[in-house]
């Protein structure tokens, strides 16, 4: 049963995870993200009748029923819905629970950490991406010092999660964090506004317009946060700043988020780079 599970997540155009085990739930790369992401989860039942897949970066919940030589009896078909239904409601209570012991521990980062601003010779990411701090907080010792730490409110504007950027780049947040529909932003209210992936991307892009910028944090995302903007600034002129990706998830995320809100989209012209990459290099907007 587990190849079959395994090929039907393929199936999906995502990549399962290498050992596949049955009655817990599993957690894997969402869809065209690289492999150390976690927005993917997948459960087999115990007994290997069935289980699920979600994917938090598509907005991806299938239910997946394995074959068998003989049809299923109503009964069994029945018993599967029931047991999906309680699997389902399981897990929305452990993501409850997760997200708010993942909101306290925002709160308490956030409290103890220092901007970033004055200890910028200790920012080696500012620094290679040729962008100031903008409010945005690092450790002073231990693990998190030179780690930025990026804060992510939800629409009710709570601080809900955290996201720490490394020296190095890599790019992490608070495990069972809320992620979906959260952003900050960097500025004051503008006439224009701009909605970016990234908080390099939005850095420079505020330093480049003065305009304020939201970030949504990845792709996906993107349409999520545009909404909220959107319905907080029904006449601004709102822009999608989208990432020229090798893939084109970048491009065709900003297009989608532009069409939901009837705003416009723009794209770094060089294939790869993002608009960080592009304005620091000397490209202009």
């Amino acid at each position: 049963m587990c190849k079959e599970f395994k090929d039907f997540i393929e199936s999906l155009g995502l990549t399962p995870p290498d050992n596949l085990i049955s009655g817990k739930i599993l957690f894997f790369a969402g869809l065209n993200k690289a492999k150390t992401n976690k927005a993917a989860r997948c459960f087999m039942f115990p007994d290997g009748t069935g289980g699920w897949v979600m994917d938090y970066s598509t907005d991806l919940y299938v239910v997946w029923q394995a074959k068998r030589a003989t049809p299923y009896t109503e009964a069994e078909k029945q018993a599967f819905a029931e047991q999906c239904r309680l699997e389902r409601e399981q897990r929305e209570i452990d993501e409850k629970a997760a997200k708010a012991t993942a909101a306290g521990k925002a709160e308490r980062l956030m409290s103890r950490a220092i901007c970033a601003d004055a200890v910028y010779q200790d920012m080696t990411y500012l620094q290679r991406k040729q962008i100031k701090a903008h409010g945005a907080k690092t450790g002073d010792s231990g693990s998190l010092k030179g780690v930025l730490i990026i804060p992510l409110y939800n629409e009710k504007l709570q601080l809900v999660n955290v996201q720490f950027i490394a020296p190095d780049g890599t790019k992490r947040f608070l495990s069972g964090g809320q992620k979906k529909q959260c952003f900050w932003w960097l500025g004051k209210k503008s006439s224009t506004v701009l909605i970016a992936e990234g908080f390099a991307t939005a850095c420079s892009l505020n330093e480049v317009t003065n305009n304020q910028v939201f970030i949504a944090f990845d792709a996906g995302n993107l349409i999520h946060v545009a909404r909220i903007v959107r319905a907080k600034n029904p006449d601004a002129e709102i822009i999608i700043a989208g990432d020229n990706d090798l893939s084109n998830v970048g491009q065709n995320a900003a297009r989608l988020a532009a069409l939901a809100i009837n705003a416009k989209y723009i794209i770094p012209p060089v294939a790869g780079m993002d608009w960080n990459d592009y304005l620091s290099s000397g490209g202009t907007l």
